[in-house]
């Protein structure tokens, strides 16, 4: 079974396929009887472990444990020293029109609660919900869940490779994330409304580094382990890439 394949059993068995995609999965495993015949084991296999292994509640432990996670931390951190805020702002962002290098004075409630998030998907191991490196795949599976569309761009020519995506909930909105991969690290980028802020700001935050932008539709939250000067190339690379795809649009 090729990879692809693979990749359609699993997202159909988890539920992940809209309903025009698991039309065409049928399709295919009427076509194809070994394709189907491994959707039956699987159903098999999870029948069997639902009945012979039933699911335990978390330890209280454990639990506290991810509610302290998710809580927003209580101190701000500094924001990065001045000479290397400008020697970014002259090498990665040069060009782009981005506005400045600032520090908030403190970290805005959607960056500390995606950091959570990000932190959380690292420590559970699930850090998609759709796992595709197909942009055309992930972009109508995120827009089918959230109320916002997303401007899934393919960077990997220049090194950060789409991984898939996820959906988060901050309070009580949804909201469509994007996960890019450089060599072992992430980059987490969640679109939300627009609130009137084009100018890139930057910050640090639990051993994480966070950058916020607009462009003329919506906001934008970029999380990462990355080097901060590697995250300013990264939304460099993704804000011309999302106005190229504007423009062409």
């Amino acid at each position: 079974m090729s990879e692809d394949a693979l990749l359609r059993l699993q997202a159909a068995l988890d539920g992940e396929l809209d309903a025009e995609g698991m039309l065409a999965f049928e399709r295919e495993c009427a076509a194809d009887p070994a394709l189907a015949a491994q959707l039956a084991r699987f159903h098999a296999y999870d029948r069997a472990l639902r009945e012979h292994m039933p699911v335990e509640p978390a330890p209280a432990a454990l639990r506290a444990k991810i509610a302290a996670l998710a809580a927003p931390p209580r101190r701000r951190l500094a924001a990065p020293p001045y000479a290397l805020a400008a020697s970014l702002l002259v090498g990665m962002l040069a060009g782009y029109g981005v506005g400045q290098w600032r520090a908030p004075s403190g970290v805005p409630g959607d960056e500390q609660a995606l950091v959570s998030a990000f932190t959380r998907a690292q420590i559970g191991g699930q850090t998609v919900d759709i796992a595709n490196s197909n942009r055309h795949v992930v972009k109508p599976w995120l827009a089918s869940r959230a109320p916002l569309s997303v401007a899934a761009v393919d960077l990997s020519a220049s090194g950060y490779a789409l991984a898939g995506g996820r959906i988060e909930a901050i309070g009580d909105r949804i909201a469509p994330t994007l996960v890019y991969t450089a060599r072992e690290h992430r980059i987490d980028v969640t679109e939300l409304p627009r609130k009137g802020e084009e100018a890139i700001a930057f910050a640090s935050l639990n051993g994480l580094h966070v950058a916020r932008w607009a462009d003329a539709d919506r906001a934008y939250v970029a999380v990462t382990d990355l080097p901060q000067n590697e995250l300013a190339e990264f939304v460099g690379l993704f804000r011309t890439a999302t106005m190229k795809e504007r423009e062409g649009r």
